[in-house]
């Protein structure tokens, strides 16, 4: 079964796109745009940017910016950002300015794999001029940065089997590292999630649960707090249902006052040509309703028809 929503277009000419694009642009026409940029997938998309800077001597990521403005210019420039363009971009935007986003470092870095780190810290190097690592730990501390760090190592196992010798000594230095008097740190005993493979994980947890005769939200409840214990969970949560989570952190970015706009652009773009049928399969699952609907009734305009184009997905004309 097909997870991505978004595919390669059959018979693409980047050229003519970028003709259609220009006149479009010229004529603030927002659907036409929108129709040219979500029938194609993101390769596709960067092979618009060179016919189009040959012909007209401009950057398209620019005149979007010039043309658009709002959440409808966010959308458009999130499509035609790489992947990895796109999380750095949002990496960035968690740890600049006034107090971090520590919510989005926690999303993007618990549901990428190593090679997408890995490509994100490359990018990220580019872009800015300092590593990664060293933008994060500058606006994070203690145990959650020390964990996050881990996870930026992109060393994370990937095989999908858990070590069945190492599952009963991981659990058990987990519960010593509640006693001080056994002198191990928590951070020692926890580590193992950002490292391990998701059926790893998923068996020390139930190990733990075995061990102590107690459920593992609990005594992380009581025994951790604040971004670590975050992190924790969502690792947890991660290894166990990527989908599921995301699906709930979308939820999260709609509820309450006002929709975290960009957070729900990041969201569905990066994970229109990943998994983003699981997503939408998980968001009814858990909350009773399409992820359409949703779009429909906090989004609006052609902001909201971009949305809900990039879900139904490209693979039948407009």
């Amino acid at each position: 079964m097909a997870t991505a929503k978004i595919h390669f277009k059959p018979g693409f000419d980047e050229v003519l796109a970028a003709e259609s694009l220009d006149k479009a642009l010229r004529n603030k026409e927002k659907l036409k745009v929108l129709e040219i940029l979500v029938s194609v997938n993101n390769t596709q998309r960067q092979m618009i940017r060179t016919p189009y800077k040959t012909r007209y001597g401009k950057d398209l990521e620019e005149e979007v910016k010039k043309t658009f403005s709002g959440d409808f210019e966010d959308f458009l420039v999130a499509l035609l950002q790489t992947p990895t363009k796109l999380d750095v971009t949002e990496l960035n935007r968690a740890v600049k300015g006034l107090g971090t986003n520590e919510k989005n470092l926690i999303e993007i870095l618990t549901t990428r794999t190593n090679e997408e780190i890995e490509a994100m810290k490359n990018t990220y190097f580019m872009t800015y001029g300092k590593s990664l690592e060293d933008a994060i730990s500058a606006d994070t501390s203690g145990d959650f940065r020390r964990l996050l760090i881990v996870i930026l190592q992109a060393k994370r196992e990937e095989s999908g089997f858990a070590d069945s010798f190492k599952v009963g000594g991981h659990a058990a230095q987990i519960l010593k590292s509640f006693d001080k008097k056994n002198g191990i740190e928590k951070f020692d005993a926890f580590k193992i999630f950002a490292s391990a493979n998701g059926a790893h994980i998923q068996k020390v947890v139930e190990e733990v649960e075995r061990q102590s005769g107690k459920d593992f939200q609990k005594i992380v409840d009581k025994e951790l707090s604040g971004d670590f214990k975050n992190l924790i969970l969502s690792l947890i949560e991660t290894s166990r249902n990527k989908a599921r989570f995301l699906a709930n952190s979308i939820h999260l970015a709609t509820k309450g006052m006002g929709t975290r706009d960009k957070d729900l652009i990041r969201i569905l773009v990066s994970r229109s040509e990943n998994d983003l049928v699981h997503i939408e399969h998980e968001f009814q699952a858990l909350f009773g309703k399409p992820l359409t609907q949703l779009i429909k009734e906090e989004c609006k305009a052609e902001y909201r028809d971009g949305l809900t184009m990039l879900v139904k997905g490209n693979s039948r004309p407009y």
